[in-house]
């Protein structure tokens, strides 16, 4: 049987937007399709179109282009101070402007470390009959300052943290309870809908294999950024191109990278310098066949304390899933735990950006139950001064 157009159009969008998710096709839900207030099927709609020989040409146009302008790119680095927008690859690990500033800018910040919660509850009847339209909910005063700390944090060592609010940012699957060995217990338990969400989203794999060559080695062509083969279980970034001598990171997406459990390191490694050596064989052999120095493979979806490497839409869910997993615990009385990750973020949803967003929203909404206000952004224009003599 032959696709009608609508689901001709359905099939194309889909598998045209199934690149990099963590998701199989069969496992991907609509949603993911369609936009706010969108179907999905925009600039579609004449079918006759697509696979024309018209849009053969365009299509050839468009990936030469890309080809001429991405053999030799232009790497551009990203002020941290001011950002900017679009995707941006982080090539030196988040320490520098994440994990470096927490330790040194925060005034003496305290982070324990090799701590697996196990338990999260709140004992404090006194909110009992605070609903989620009552002004209080939200608390604003700094009398909470004061207030007693009955919400307690049982970890699996004996250790206890007895404190007046908390932000959880552990990711879905841990949420999910997929591993005995993160699964956290709540009292009093998460509401229904919350669940609900808990168990509608999905969580996929999205692993890699990181392989270090010596510079006199790479066998690949070292200024091109993408490498991609026929063979679908691995996608190349070619790191030596952005500054990383010899550096090599293959992408694995499901249903391959679920398939790494049976295999050991050495294995997936093999595999994947197999691959590329298929893609560059003439210049393999004339380098003698060498190999890597290093290399590391992940695990995120054996990983007990991710169960997974990040959300995506399954069949059944929606947007408003994300919303409605961002709300505060408990949804009935004081909110006094407070959710964050990229599972939680509307803006930047699968992405570091979005666990960042949401961490300050997180943050923001703590700092509100004590009577701080967010800051007001300055738009009053900037006094130009007079350049010195």
């Amino acid at each position: 049987t032959s696709f009608s157009p609508l689901e001709t159009a359905i099939h194309y969008k889909i598998t045209s937007r199934q690149w990099g998710y963590v998701s199989e096709l069969e496992d991907t839900g609509l949603a993911l399709i369609a936009g706010d207030g969108k179907t999905g099927l925009e600039g579609y709609e004449d079918q006759d179109h697509i696979g024309s020989e018209h849009h053969v040409r365009q299509v050839a146009a468009l990936m030469e282009r890309q080809i001429r302008e991405h053999d030799s790119p232009k790497v551009h680095k990203c002020d941290p101070k001011v950002g900017g927008g679009g995707d941006r690859l982080v090539v030196d690990g988040y320490h520098p402007f994440i994990i470096d500033h927490l330790l040194t800018d925060c005034g003496g910040l305290r982070i324990d470390l090799n701590k697996s919660v196990e338990k999260v509850s709140i004992e404090d009847p006194a909110a009992a009959d605070i609903q989620l339209d009552d002004k209080r909910y939200w608390n604003a005063s700094k009398q909470n300052l004061e207030r007693p700390k009955t919400l307690q944090i049982s970890c699996r060592d004996g250790s206890v943290y007895n404190c007046q609010y908390a932000i959880c940012t552990v990711s879905l699957g841990v949420l999910k309870s997929r591993s005995k060995h993160s699964a956290i217990s709540w009292e009093p338990k998460l509401s229904s809908m919350k669940q609900e969400c808990i168990d509608s989203l999905g969580m996929g794999t999205h692993n890699k294999v990181v392989m270090r060559f010596k510079a006199e080695d790479v066998f690949w062509p070292p200024a091109t950024p993408q490498l991609l083969s026929p063979d679908p279980r691995f996608h190349f970034l070619n790191l030596n191109a952005y500054g990383k001598s010899g550096l090599m990171l293959c992408h694995a997406w499901p249903p391959h990278a679920d398939q790494w459990r049976a295999k050991s390191d050495e294995k997936v490694v093999g595999e994947a310098i197999g691959v590329l050596r298929g893609m560059f064989a003439a210049e393999y052999r004339r380098k003698k066949c060498p190999k890597p120095v290093e290399s590391v493979v992940t695990r995120w979806d054996t990983d007990p304390f991710s169960m997974g490497s990040y959300s995506y839409l399954k069949p059944g869910s929606s947007w408003n899933h994300l919303q409605i997993l961002s709300l505060p615990h408990p949804q009935v009385g004081e909110a006094r735990v407070f959710f964050a990750g990229e599972a939680a973020s509307m803006k930047g949803w699968q992405c570091v950006d979005g666990a960042f967003e949401s961490g300050i929203r997180a943050a923001m909404a703590v700092a509100q139950c004590y009577g701080m206000k967010e800051p007001e952004e300055d738009t009053k224009p900037k006094e130009k001064k007079a350049p010195a003599k």
